[in-house]
């Protein structure tokens, strides 16, 4: 039986949005920003604090993924996968860009952006995954 590259790719995506979702949380109940409207002292800030760190790098390597798995969709020509990994890597270019705009500047409009972008992308991957199968 041949592997379906695609699904496998779209599961550990969705694993590791689990995972950023558990981090994202272990930061907002846990990490207290400093009060100030310094950018830089919040960058400085959020970059000492292991959870944001690895939220961070995990929000990269979501993105690049995000990428990969799209261009590979479109080489399949599956149009439920194209669709899938479209609107998944568009909501996780939103949510690292309201991730961005919440550390710099410590907007509530910009984490419920991040959490709602989120919720999109973890649908759409698991719709993907849905109706993906064979």
């Amino acid at each position: 039986m041949k592997k379906d590259w695609l699904r496998i790719q779209a599961h550990i995506i969705f694993g590791f949005l689990i995972i950023e979702y558990l981090l994202g949380m272990v930061a907002s109940l846990f990490v207290q920003f400093p009060d100030t409207n310094k950018e830089r002292i919040l960058w400085q800030f959020a970059n000492g604090q292991w959870s944001i760190v690895l939220h961070m790098l995990i929000a990269l390597g979501l993105v690049l993924s995000g990428i990969v798995f799209l261009i590979r969709t479109i080489r399949k020509r599956n149009k439920y996968w194209i669709i899938s990994a479209s609107v998944g890597l568009v909501s996780l270019l939103i949510a690292t860009f309201a991730g961005v705009e919440f550390v710099s500047m410590q907007n509530d409009a910009a984490s419920y952006t991040m959490s709602t972008a989120f919720i999109i992308a973890l649908v759409s991957y698991g719709w993907g995954i849905y109706k993906g199968k064979k």
